[in-house]
């Protein structure tokens, strides 16, 4: 392929965002492939959603994750304000933990900031790992792992 055959498209717009989701689509897989090919076959994006639904089915929390080669990361947990220190957290913790046991994985890692529930977590057997200071400003964000199989 020549350099000049080449283009940059720039996406901002959630219009332009929506357009392109066919060469999003192309970078995921040219980087799965590029894992591939480095470290063989192993599990690539695996997810696991667990959602907290009420009486009328309306979504008011969840647990979001993805696993690759025996981690599970954690990438969402939500409970609606009006549910939250009543154990809502914890049982969707657990149930997906247990699903990710399930499936293979041996641990788990997520991020938090400083406003959130870095003790929330390290209530349920994470550990710190790492700090990214001023992220955003003024804050922190956490980042924490829990072996789940001894």
């Amino acid at each position: 392929m020549n350099d000049s055959d080449l283009s940059i498209q720039i996406c901002k717009t959630p219009k332009e965002i929506q357009a392109a989701e066919g060469a999003e689509m192309a970078v995921l897989e040219g980087l799965g492939n590029n894992i591939l090919e480095h470290l063989g076959n192993v599990e690539l994006g695996r997810s696991i959603k667990i959602f907290l639904r009420d009486r009328t089915n309306k979504v008011v929390g969840g647990v979001i994750t993805n696993s690759f080669g025996g981690w599970m990361y954690i990438s969402l947990l939500w409970v609606d304000k009006s549910l939250r220190n009543r154990g809502y957290g914890n049982q969707l913790m657990h149930l997906v933990e247990e699903e990710a046991i399930q499936s293979g994985c041996r641990n788990a890692h997520l991020d938090t900031y400083s406003f959130e529930a870095r003790p929330f977590y390290e209530k349920l057997g994470y550990e710190l790992f790492a700090t990214l200071e001023e992220y955003p400003q003024g804050y922190c964000k956490y980042f924490l792992k829990k072996r789940l199989i001894p």
